[in-house]
């Protein structure tokens, strides 16, 4: 049985050298997130607001994992304090 490697995305030095606007756009540029959001959208009219902005909030759990934020609490105080990262 042979093994396949697939090559990286990016080198992992030079996506920390990008300023943090740039870092994400290459990132979620190579992200298809039309599944996910597919699963987690909202079908019926009970539960949580349609409006919400179900994107956003995935990109923002994405950013919280490149940016090592250690909890949800932190991402919101960060999205809410910092206005580039939001």
């Amino acid at each position: 049985m042979s093994i396949i490697r697939q090559g990286s995305l990016f080198d992992i030095q030079e996506l920390f050298d990008l300023e943090p606007p740039k870092r994400f756009g290459a990132i979620f540029s190579t992200l298809d997130i039309d599944p996910i959001l597919c699963v987690i959208s909202k079908k019926s009219i009970y539960g949580a607001p349609t409006e919400l902005n179900y994107v956003a909030m995935l990109y923002s759990l994405v950013a919280r994992i490149v940016e090592r934020i250690p909890t949800v609490k932190d991402l919101r105080k960060r999205l809410k304090h910092d206005f580039i990262f939001r």
